[in-house]
């Protein structure tokens, strides 16, 4: 909150919506995380420029329109501790340094993790806990209102490439301390 209640209206109005901004280049649709008011610029997520180019994250400088349009995605804020990972996600990993950093700094994970209304991560587990990591309590989510089945089977997608990978490797078998250190793979 700040002591000017014009900014305070503006940044209700404008935070955490889907938005249309016009600038006389170009035209950026996506999420709005901030209004630098002093700067008078937009700080956008999940853009889109000119319907064709996705560019991501962006710092949109004296922008000549601002207007909130309806959403492609349901993207809500929702509290990072009252996600649940996907009862199928058994996979071990750790978030890269790059998205940690960008969770510390933006407070953004580059990209939405999505989940079920019910606060089941669907896809997006790593950014999740690079959020924690960072000591995020909240962080913007596609929410799916799916079913189990269909939830299964977008894991399932999502996940593919990492699941064909740990079914590919062998069990991790007991080493045998009388046996021979090089024989041993490493």
């Amino acid at each position: 909150m700040t002591n000017n209640p014009f900014h305070d209206t503006l940044d209700w109005a404008l935070q955490g919506k889907y938005a249309r901004v016009v600038t006389k280049e170009r035209t950026y649709e996506g999420w709005i995380e901030r209004v630098h008011h002093k700067r008078g610029s937009v700080v956008m997520h999940d853009v889109t420029v000119d319907n064709t180019e996705e560019l991501g994250s962006v710092f949109i400088r004296t922008p000549d329109v601002v207007e909130v349009i309806k959403p492609k995605k349901r993207i809500e804020w929702r509290n990072v501790n009252e996600l649940s990972p996907f009862p199928d996600h058994d996979l071990d990993f750790e978030p890269k340094d790059d998205i940690i950093r960008s969770c510390y700094r933006n407070q953004y994970a580059k990209s939405f993790p999505v989940v079920r209304e019910n606060g089941t991560i669907i896809n997006g587990h790593k950014r999740i806990k690079a959020a924690r990591i960072a000591g995020l309590d909240r962080h913007p989510v596609e929410v799916l209102n799916v079913t189990d089945d269909q939830a299964a089977e977008l894991f399932a997608v999502a996940h593919q490439s990492q699941l064909e990978e740990s079914a590919d490797q062998p069990e991790h078998e007991d080493i045998d301390p009388d046996q021979d250190s090089d024989d041993t793979d490493t």
